[in-house]
């Protein structure tokens, strides 16, 4: 209860005419966003959402979106009446907190929502007033298609052309349209390509690795970006142009370049030099790249590396990683060299076994220790198979000696694995009753009524029926918080009092619930655990779930 007079609270401040008192509310708002499995009551939610719509003092500055940030706190509660209230005012919501809830409702998966979204998302782009969003639309590209379709001259601007090729990629990698509107994007295609190409080819002459990720990252890596947009997109307009550039394009220095180019060639059956596949195997850029399109498409025995594949793909994945790391200066970390020291075998966190590579690498005249990894050792997995935990704590290499590194990065791995098996990620008890809450809101006004009239001591009557109502929610209070369902370490807990039941997320081969009870079946099929469903906020509980179980090999279905 105490959350949500703060919330109320927190609405009221961000009416205030003082930019201070909404900089404090909004502070206040983001702490309780940052709380994990944070349950609040469903009226306060929509009532945050209904403060929404509302007209706020004049900003003072970029934080000063009451607006926005209520509808992005609203949105971490996947919740059937936030959803609905969410579409209900949606037009009433400030520009950013339209994009806010279109990201929010496109996570659902909703088919009333995807409805509603397309006919809101043309709008939008009609009137130019949606862009970040855009983005998202990536991952449902049937949606995607039927806003190009009622918007496809929006290609030809500044502000949606790019985002529109990236789409229309997607639907023709989907499967869903290849070709999509072919008579109409093979010519912009190919216009717009020679305009960026003209920005790259004044890049080429120079090139190098070096001056990508240093002297040239404010002005490279987008016309780089831009133009494999275009490339990758010549695999589905294709033409005898587009045949001219692709043979152009591989012999372009970029290896990133020259990689897609170049498997578009192979798709095609296209001539090309063996030099050029030896080259992107080797370039600390591309290896990796090349390895894993190869094998998407059954290819791998065309990788000109046959022998120490794995530390060789290790090299590419530790700089990528490095390199894809900006510091807070936005300057990207650049390794002079990478040596394979030695390789260390070992259970990651999520227990399986696997590899890591120790890393040398030299930063300005200085070596240091990363770690490349988790390979999988387990049979039948490609070489450059990878749960990924690469990374570096720049801890000098002469520091200790390579046996003390190594022992230092096990025992590192062997606190992380015990904190996570002891680290509560969901914990919940059900809350005050319906009825306790019908004898707090109904029946203390209702007695202190009828106390004045009906007793000559109304007000010692009324102390009474208060402190028995306290009592009475105190009691329901106590006898819930030995009532809780929690998710530690590897474990889903229910507990009862003093009795408690556990179960293996390994174990777990289904999650499913109706209107009063959560069910959890074992491998064997047999209901292990139950639990009655006003003890979690379902949608909470899912999603922590979904997390917990993202790495397993089996996963269970959980009932959405």
């Amino acid at each position: 209860m105490k959350v949500e007079l703060n919330l109320r609270s927190i609405l009221r401040k961000l009416k205030s005419a003082d930019p201070k008192k909404r900089y404090e509310a909004l502070d206040d708002l983001y702490q309780y966003k940052q709380q994990e499995d944070l349950q609040v009551q469903i009226e306060v939610l929509l009532d945050c959402i209904k403060a929404a719509t509302s007209t706020f003092p004049k900003r003072v500055d970029h934080w000063d979106n009451p607006s926005y940030y209520l509808i992005d706190f609203v949105c971490d509660f996947r919740m059937p009446q936030v959803m609905e209230a969410l579409i209900k005012h949606f037009d009433q919501f400030d520009p950013h907190a339209k994009e806010r809830v279109i990201e929010f409702l496109l996570s659902t998966e909703d088919q009333k929502a995807f409805y509603f979204l397309e006919e809101k998302i043309v709008e939008l782009i009609q009137s130019e007033e949606l862009f970040r969003s855009l983005r998202e639309l990536g991952s449902y590209p049937v949606l995607a298609r039927n806003i190009i379709d009622k918007t496809f001259e929006q290609i030809h601007t500044e502000q949606y052309k790019f985002l529109y090729y990236s789409l229309i990629s997607t639907i023709n990698e989907s499967g869903l349209d290849q070709g999509y509107k072919k008579e109409k994007v093979l010519p912009l295609l190919l216009e717009d390509y020679h305009t960026v190409l003209e920005e790259y080819l004044k890049f080429d002459p120079d090139y190098s690795t070096k001056f990508v990720y240093t002297a040239w990252k404010d002005s490279y890596l987008l016309i780089r970006n831009r133009l494999r947009l275009f490339i990758n997109l010549m695999m589905y307009y294709f033409s005898p142009e587009v045949e001219k550039e692709l043979q152009r394009a591989l012999h372009f220095k970029d290896p990133m370049i020259k990689t897609d180019a170049l498997i578009i060639c192979l798709s095609k059956s296209l001539p090309y030099d063996q030099k050029i596949l030896t080259e992107t195997a080797q370039h600390v850029e591309s290896a990796e790249m090349l390895y894993w399109k190869l094998l998407e498409r059954n290819w791998e025995h065309l990788y000109p590396i046959h022998e120490g594949v794995q530390p060789h793909l290790a090299k590419t994945r530790f700089f990528n990683t490095l390199v894809g790391n900006p510091d807070e200066e936005g300057k990207f970390p650049y390794p002079e060299e990478i040596e394979i020291v030695d390789q260390v075998e070992t259970e990651n966190v999520h227990g399986r076994l696997v590899r890591y590579y120790f890393i040398r690498f030299q930063m300005n005249n200085v070596d240091y220790v990363g770690w490349v990894g988790g390979y999988t050792l387990e049979s039948g997995d490609p070489q450059g198979s990878i749960w990924d935990e690469s990374y570096t704590e720049f801890v000098e290499y002469n520091s200790l000696s390579e046996k003390e590194h190594k022992q230092a990065f096990l025992e590192g791995k062997k606190n992380l694995m015990n904190v996570l098996d002891q680290h509560v990620f969901f914990e919940s008890s059900p809350k005050l009753s319906t009825g306790t809450w019908f004898a707090i809101a109904v029946i203390i006004p209702f007695a202190i009524r009828f106390s004045y009239y009906l007793f000559d001591f109304p007000i010692l009557n009324i102390l009474i029926v208060i402190g028995l109502t306290v009592a009475l929610s105190l009691n329901q209070v106590r006898r819930n918080k030995k009532k809780k369902v929690m998710i530690i370490g590897d474990q889903l807990i229910v507990k009862k009092g003093a009795k408690q039941n556990s179960l293996e997320l390994q174990s777990i081969e289904k999650i499913e619930y109706n209107q009063k009870h959560v069910m959890i079946y074992n491998r064997n099929h047999e209901l292990a655990l139950k639990f009655p469903l006003s003890w979690v906020h379902y949608d909470l509980f899912q999603q922590q779930m979904k997390k917990n179980v993202a790495h397993f090999e089996h996963k269970p279905f959980i009932q959405p």
